[in-house]
């Protein structure tokens, strides 16, 4: 009994080659969509949180020139308060709500002023049981009015 053992591709080979070709087919689907390619964005914020964390540590260390890998500390602006407000403009079709996308070159970009919320109220106290029975009498006081001034009226 000879054996011989097969010749071509494996099963996992196979299957590497398929997941290849539906990543692809999946980008293509994407871009064709949407006209770009999600990594373009996520590559320029983490960009520019670079140059946010970079600034900090300089703030925080005060070493005057600390100079990280791309780090441009003239584009930076300062962070957001409820004092200075946000900008708000239109990118790609979709309103965005950014200090550092929406820039004054674009046309559509508007001031919004920020409003400081109180966060949680807490609830009025409950009335006493003198208020809530006295109120409850005037209420049924009321009431036997509008029935004899509606009886008296038939």
């Amino acid at each position: 009994m000879n054996l011989h053992r097969q010749r071509g591709i494996s099963l996992i080979w196979v299957s590497v080659f398929f997941m290849t070709l539906a990543a692809a087919g999946m980008t293509l689907l994407y871009t064709v969509r949407y006209g770009h390619l999600p990594f373009q964005e996520v590559w320029a914020r983490w960009g520019k949180s670079a140059n946010v964390i970079g600034n900090e540590l300089q703030k925080a260390s005060g070493v005057k020139e600390l100079n990280l890998p791309g780090q441009d500390s003239s584009g930076v602006r300062a962070p957001v308060t409820v004092e200075s407000g946000v900008r708000r403009c239109i990118i790609n079709g979709k309103t965005v709500f950014s200090d550092t996308e929406c820039t004054d070159q674009n046309s559509t970009t508007k001031h919004v002023k920020l409003n400081d919320t109180q966060g949680f109220v807490h609830p009025k106290p409950a009335n006493t049981d003198d208020q809530a029975a006295s109120g409850s009498e005037q209420e049924l006081r009321f009431k036997m009015i509008d029935k004899a001034i509606n009886k008296a009226e038939h």
